[in-house]
């Protein structure tokens, strides 16, 4: 029986994505893990489902930043930038940069 149908908001990885039925205290609770396909910065997503379920803005911005990290640490593997303060643009990834 369907219960729940809903469309993510990107490529998943189903052989690497998972669901599992789970009780803690007393609750019943289906705990959903998805593989995104894409995992770039530009591709954080901002609801899990299409047209439902948006992340808290502030979690959100946490997210991007962090994404940004990421990607400046691929970009630069000898510098560290874990502890690194993030500000600026860095919304959908950050800047784009073109050195033609």
């Amino acid at each position: 029986k369907q219960w729940y149908q809903r469309r993510v908001r990107g490529s998943i990885v189903t052989d690497e994505s998972t669901w599992t039925l789970e009780e803690e205290d007393g609750l019943r609770f289906i705990r959903i893990f998805l593989v995104k396909c894409i995992k770039t910065p530009q591709n954080c997503w901002k609801s899990l489902f299409q047209s439902s379920c948006n992340a808290d803005p502030l979690t959100l911005d946490t997210m991007q930043k962090r994404f940004l990290q990421e990607r400046y640490q691929r970009e630069n593997p000898g510098f560290d930038f874990s502890g690194a303060d993030v500000s600026g643009q860095y919304q959908d990834g950050g800047p784009q940069f073109n050195f033609q």
